[in-house]
């Protein structure tokens, strides 16, 4: 990534964890949840690569004009 990404994990219940992965530019955050036994790298590694999908996805969505009304809904 080409910008600062930050890691967070947190002890969940049940013998897992909640591994947050924000990028420091957008402020774009994932989460996933994952074993307390696998190795942190593996958690960092599964976040990151979430977080990269979710930006590339969020990089390519176009905004939608809005409808007549002014909103933004879809039309069916």
């Amino acid at each position: 990534m080409e910008s600062d990404t930050y890691i967070e994990i947190m002890p969940a219940s049940g013998g897992y964890v909640k591994v947050s992965a924000i990028d420091a530019r957008t402020g774009t955050e994932v989460c996933i949840v994952g074993s307390s036994k696998a190795p942190q790298s593996e958690l960092e590694r599964v976040a990151i690569s979430k977080l990269r999908f979710v930006m590339e996805r969020n990089a390519g969505k176009k905004k939608t004009p809005p409808d007549e009304d002014g909103g933004s809904g879809i039309l069916i």
